[in-house]
Parts: structure tokens; C-alpha cells; sequence
């Protein structure tokens, strides 16, 4: 009865310690992190002229490199802060004109020192779940190119906008990210392209996107 008594007893202890003892999850952290995008027709570019079906963008490719601190925790739960130091999105597209030639297009988004604040919630030591927004600082541009003498660039810098979930794995991320928000651009053209550029004023660069994300945070 003794040993039942203090097995009991030395049961509920560790139970009690475990539930009352901070999840390793909800450290501070460092992370890299694969996305694979799938927009919608406006992303890259949202201006005056609709764009070929073949020169829409349907998938992109990114990476971001990141770290995240906590300023309050308990047992399970964090709140904290966000920050992706660099993030970068391509997509590509070709339309073929004539035999031999092609339009190729190319839409970069690097956005620099996103920030935002962040919710985690830990299951034990191995699992969590969270939730975040972050304010994305972005240079965007779309280029098109016909050859090495005409082509034409539209570009600038704009705030844009994510909101994300994802679940950890130990250091193993799964996540989705959907991205928003719009950037008026300037147009710079050259060659036989150049005249349309001066005809045009600022396009609209659509940023929507939405991204599965894959990766590591430790």
C-alpha cells in the first residue's frame, strides 16, 4: 500500500512538473523557409492592358531566412515578434510570337526587414501551431523581354501585407501564407518598346499570393 501510495504520488509529481514547465517551442529562434506560390491572374502586374493567358504567372518560388522572439510566455502559449530579414519571389513566364522568337517575362518581389507580431501555441515539446501577420517593405518588378533590344521594366517600392499559419514539427515548419496588397510602378521601356513605355503611367503590381511554406525553425 506504501509503494502504491508513493508511486501515486510520484506520478502526479512529473505530470505536474511537465504541465507547468515552458515549452522548448516557445524559444527564441532562427529560420529558412522554402514557398511554392500559386496567384491569381493580377499578380506581377494589375495595369491598362490585359495580359496573353501564356505570360500569366502560375506558380512562384521563393525563400526567406527570419528569427522570432517572445516577450510574454507561459507553460503553452507565446507572443511575440516576427521578423523575416529577406524574402524573395520569382515567377516566369515565356509566350512564343514566331517561329524562333518568344516574349519572356519575369516577376521579382524582395521584400526586406518584414516584421509583424506572432502567436504560438505549444502542444508539448515537439509540436506547436501559431499564427502571424507581418508588414512585408517590397521592392516589386515585372521585366519583359523580347530581345536584347527591346524590353520594358516596371518597378518601385511599396508596403504590402501577409497573413500566415502554420504548424512546427520539432524544427520541421509547414505553413500558409497568403500575401496582399498593390504597388504602382513605373515604366521604363527600350528599343521598339520604348514608345509604349512613354505612353503609359504608373501600373498597378499586384502582390496577392497564396503560398505553401516549407522549411526549418529552430
Amino acid at each position: 500500500m506504501k509503494n502504491s501510495i508513493l508511486l501515486f504520488i510520484s506520478i502526479l509529481f512529473i505530470s505536474t512538473t511537465f504541465a507547468f514547465s515552458q515549452s522548448s517551442m516557445l524559444e527564441k529562434g532562427f529560420s529558412a523557409k522554402f514557398s511554392f506560390g500559386f496567384p491569381p491572374d493580377a499578380y506581377g502586374y494589375d495595369g491598362d492592358f490585359p495580359l496573353p493567358e501564356e505570360l500569366l504567372l502560375n506558380t512562384t518560388y521563393g525563400f526567406e531566412i527570419g528569427n522570432q522572439w517572445y516577450f510574454y510566455t507561459n507553460e503553452q502559449f507565446g507572443i511575440g515578434l516576427d521578423v523575416n530579414w529577406l524574402d524573395v519571389v520569382y515567377g516566369k513566364s515565356k509566350m512564343d510570337v514566331l517561329v524562333g522568337e518568344s516574349v519572356k517575362r519575369l516577376t521579382l518581389e524582395g521584400s526586406f526587414l518584414e516584421f509583424g507580431p506572432l502567436a504560438t501555441f505549444a502542444f508539448n515539446d515537439i509540436f506547436a501551431i501559431e499564427g502571424y501577420y507581418n508588414l512585408r517593405p517590397s521592392y516589386m518588378a515585372t521585366y519583359y523581354y523580347e530581345n536584347e533590344d527591346d524590353n520594358l521594366l516596371i518597378y518601385d517600392f511599396g508596403f504590402l501585407h501577409g497573413l500566415g499559419i502554420g504548424a512546427r514539427f520539432k524544427f520541421l515548419y509547414v505553413g500558409y501564407e497568403y500575401t496582399f496588397g498593390n504597388i504602382e510602378g513605373g515604366v521604363t521601356g527600350w528599343g521598339e518598346l520604348e514608345e509604349i513605355a512613354d505612353m503609359l503611367s504608373e501600373q498597378t503590381l499586384g502582390a496577392a499570393n497564396s503560398k505553401l511554406i516549407l522549411g526549418f525553425q529552430f
